[in-house]
């Protein structure tokens, strides 16, 4: 007759791995500065051995997790880890719940709609759906952009706790990337309080040169925002008249899938009309 069965006893404290832990260590640096980086570079930062760190490198480079640029052979993150962003996606109640609306915003406007959140000081996507036409964005799942690339940081930011936002800003001084970019500080400052007024955020060219996009912000219980709705495309098909339309598309989608996650109407209600002269945005 079999003994009873006996719980297996847990450490006290986690024992780890020496390896793995480097090798994660090194994945998070090379997260946290989206730049190419030379193994002595690496070694030199995180404090460990130079044979060691390139050991490491090739390893997840042979899984495809790190990838090396053949000009520099200095090294970035690898595509291969869209597979673990993927994974994590599909568990997650936010992608279940956004999804038929991401699909219903691509059908509707016949543009890409993208789920974004907020990511340490960077923006992931985490879904998207494209429209079935040859002329359209492509962002893959996974990708990480700037806090300050268009629509999709402004809705984020401005949905911050304002001391938050302020200490980000002084900071993180606003980036150009195009000759549309908002750069002075106070200005963007008040974009972004324009942007929580009014419930959405426009990009008219200033992240990217020939793009339009539209963002609002899905809420959740807390205060704050989860995540950010965005339509996104070529300004060739987007006039600014068309810029509103989407604005207003991607809000009312946004405040249905924030409900869903359990936001109170009063939170997700606009306070502004989509109209594409709205104070604080883009010209």
């Amino acid at each position: 007759m079999p003994g009873p069965a006996v719980a297996p006893t847990q450490p006290a404290t986690a024992h780890l791995v020496p390896a793995v832990d480097r090798a994660v260590r090194i994945l998070h640096l090379l997260r946290g500065e989206a730049r190419l980086w030379g193994i002595s570079e690496l070694a030199r930062t995180l404090g460990l051995n130079k044979a060691t760190v390139r050991d490491i490198l090739l390893t997840l480079e042979h899984h495809g997790l790190v990838e090396r640029d053949a000009a520099t052979t200095r090294f970035r993150l690898g595509y291969g880890l869209y597979a673990f962003a993927g994974a994590l996606r599909d568990g997650t109640d936010l992608v279940a719940v956004a999804r038929p609306f991401l699909r219903a915003l691509a059908e509707r406007t016949g543009e890409t709609s993208l789920l974004a959140l907020l990511d340490g000081d960077r923006v992931l996507i985490l879904d998207k759906e494209e429209p079935p036409t040859d002329l359209k964005i492509s962002a893959p799942i996974g990708r990480r952009l700037p806090l300050y690339a268009g629509s999709i940081g402004k809705v984020l930011l401005a949905a911050m706790e304002p001391a938050a936002r302020d200490r980000w800003l002084a900071e993180h001084p606003p980036r150009r990337f195009t000759a549309r970019s908002v750069t002075d500080p106070a200005a963007y400052r008040a974009m972004l309080v324009a942007v929580a007024r009014q419930g959405y955020a426009l990009d008219d060219e200033e992240y990217l040169d020939g793009v339009r996009a539209a963002s609002a912000p899905i809420r959740g219980s807390a205060p704050g925002a989860v995540a950010a709705l965005t339509v996104v495309g070529f300004s060739t098909r987007i006039s600014e008249e068309r810029l509103a339309e989407l604005a207003a598309a991607v809000a009312d989608a946004a405040r249905q899938i924030s409900w869903r996650l359990g936001a109170a109407p009063a939170a997700t209600a606009p306070n502004g009309r989509a109209n594409g002269h709205n104070e604080g945005q883009g010209a």
